[in-house]
């Protein structure tokens, strides 16, 4: 099942900042089979570039979801993602879904880098 492409207008919630867009037009996921799916390589994508892009660090660990939004990923509103980066730890990301009455854990992405010679 692919994600519905639409395209919307961005919400101007963030001061500016040079976000590289993860496809030319909107990806809009609203099944949990599409997030399963799709949301991996696109959350791979951001955690890679917290690690080269301070400002980029510094606003996906305060604003996650909306940092998607700006980037053209678009999520349930039932859905909520966290950002962890501890002292020496590796960042990582973490998707949940609230079924109203609690938070249940959907994704949970941790970046690794293996050397290969």
């Amino acid at each position: 099942m692919m994600p519905t492409v639409f395209f919307k207008k961005k919400k101007k919630l963030l001061p500016e900042q040079d976000l590289t867009r993860f496809d030319d037009q909107d990806i809009i996921l609203e099944s949990e089979a599409q997030i399963q799916e799709f949301l991996p390589d696109i959350l791979g994508q951001a955690l890679a570039r917290t690690w080269v892009d301070k400002r980029f660090l510094e606003a996906f660990y305060d604003q996650p979801k909306e940092i998607l939004e700006r980037a053209g990923v678009f999520l349930p509103r039932s859905i909520s993602v966290e950002f962890i980066k501890q002292d020496k730890e590796r960042p990582k990301v973490i998707v949940y879904q609230n079924n109203g009455q609690k938070n249940i854990r959907v994704l949970e992405l941790k970046l690794v880098m293996v050397a290969a010679t």
